[in-house]
């Protein structure tokens, strides 16, 4: 079996989280053939991660950069595109669909898949305008929009080029299934390969994509704002509804998917799954009242919260410290200097340890008595899986499928809350015997609902059903 796993911006070429799922899988069904297809900003470095033999090939397809114009006249595709993105109903749906159909057709060229790339459909066309007509139509059809000016709609319209660039990223013509590990451009690629290529695809979703464009929101205008969000909604309605099998990784994130669209009959919760080999019991951990923190540096893992709940937590444990393990991702640089700072003004900057990227989560676990997760949104981390199998107790923000993770062998908090986080910190820092106790449940929770081989099988049976596979068996 030939499969393309899709991402954006995570495997092979960063490390932790998505890109931990996606090479648990990769090796996991060491019986199929993969081509990896990773949406990144610019043209990459060398893989941060080294490929196992049954990759047959991995593409990088950036969203930045020179991109080959088509040949024809898009200008029909893109204003179906902008018009059906606008409006709110099914049937915008269905004009938005067509646009994107077209577009896709556009990009296709004549390229091969492991030569040059397909051809951009919207590269040099007069996007801005297109975008200007179709806004002016949805407020004569009631719609409301915020005010768009024409240097406001130059700028929306290069967004949304590049984010339309995947379109043109070559597919191999052998493909039996397209998974996408994500909703957005990584599914995009397979919506492409689905009209191209008549190749069904699957679609799994680690965090709520659609959501988390809305939190990261950045600081353009109104307008420009407006139309990026709602081409991320009608891209990510339609991916729903264009999936064969839609796998989310908790219940969270399936009830999110139906909201939007998603046929509840395609949809099948497949939690994460951890290796309890490489994750066994911690039998000691250290004299001092430490929080171990593992993640990236980045705005949805909240640390401002944590900082402030680690100054709370010393008004009735003096000596408690952070143990923060994780990189700073690049384009992060400046949330951590405000994290630094904010540190700094809770009074906690001694008490909080930078320990960068760490070879083994399991490590950064070790660092402390206890596991801290204060994201504002989340699929079902790793984070909080690995700190379970290792029989650490986890202190964790009620998002996403963290509160499904834990159950009852943890604490689950609400996010942005440092009273409620210094809390339940102080709970588990003050008696070494709940620590003990939530610790063994946690490990015994995680041994019977997440390990890797109860998740590797159950892809795997997706697969089979979705291809009509007779014989996908483990090699």
């Amino acid at each position: 079996m030939r499969v393309v796993l899709v991402n954006e911006g995570t495997y092979p070429y960063a490390t932790g989280g998505v890109s931990t799922w996606c090479d648990q899988l990769v090796r996991g069904l060491s019986e199929v053939e993969w081509d990896l297809v990773s949406i990144v900003g610019t043209e990459p470095d060398r893989p941060a991660l080294a490929l196992p033999g049954n990759v047959r090939s991995l593409r990088a397809v950036p969203i930045w950069g020179p991109a080959r114009p088509a040949r024809g006249h898009p200008e029909r595709a893109a204003a179906l595109l902008c018009r059906g993105m606008l409006g709110d109903t099914p049937a915008d749906l269905v004009v938005f669909a067509e646009g994107l159909r077209s577009l896709a057709g556009l990009a296709a060229g004549r390229a091969r898949f492991g030569r040059r790339a397909g051809r951009h459909p919207l590269a040099g066309a007069g996007l801005a305008d297109v975008l200007l007509d179709a806004w002016a139509r949805a407020g004569a059809e009631g719609i409301r929009l915020p005010r768009l000016t024409l240097r406001e709609a130059d700028e929306a319209a290069v967004l949304l080029e590049h984010a339309l660039r995947p379109l043109a990223a070559p597919l191999p013509e052998d493909a039996d299934l397209v998974h996408a590990n994500a909703n957005g451009l990584s599914a995009m690629v397979a919506l492409a390969a689905k009209w191209r290529l008549g190749v069904p695809f699957v679609m799994t979703e680690h965090g709520v994509y659609l959501r988390e464009r809305y939190l990261a929101a950045g600081t353009q205008s109104p307008g420009v704002k407006t139309a990026l969000l709602r081409f991320h909604r009608a891209l990510a309605r339609l991916a729903y509804w264009e999936a064969a099998q839609v796998t989310p990784v908790s219940g969270f994130n399936a009830r999110w998917a139906v909201r939007h669209g998603a046929d509840p009959a395609k949809l099948t919760v497949i939690a994460n799954g951890v290796d309890p080999s490489r994750f066994p019991p911690l039998t000691a951990e250290p004299d001092e009242p430490v929080i171990s923190w593992v993640g990236r540096i980045d705005p949805l893992k909240d640390l401002e919260t944590l900082i402030r709940a680690l100054a709370l937590v010393r008004r009735s444990i003096p000596g408690a410290r952070l143990h923060l393990a994780g990189p700073v991702p690049p384009g992060n640089e400046s949330y951590a200097a405000d994290c630094r700072r904010a540190a700094a003004e809770a009074g906690v900057a001694d008490a909080v340890t930078w320990a960068g990227p760490c070879a083994s989560s399991r490590d950064a676990f070790a660092a402390g008595q206890l596991t801290a997760l204060s994201s504002i949104s989340e699929g079902m981390p790793y984070t909080v899986l690995e700190a379970m199998m290792c029989g650490r107790p986890t202190v964790s923000t009620d998002v996403g499928g963290v509160a499904e993770a834990v159950g009852c062998a943890g604490l689950v908090v609400p996010p942005r809350d440092p009273q409620a986080f210094a809390a339940a910190c102080v709970a588990f820092l003050s008696s070494a015997q709940f620590r003990r106790a939530i610790g063994r449940s946690a490990r015994e929770r995680a041994l019977a609902e997440y390990t890797l081989d109860r998740c590797v099988s159950a892809y795997r049976a997706r697969y089979r059903t979705l291809t009509g596979a007779r014989a996908l068996v483990p090699a």
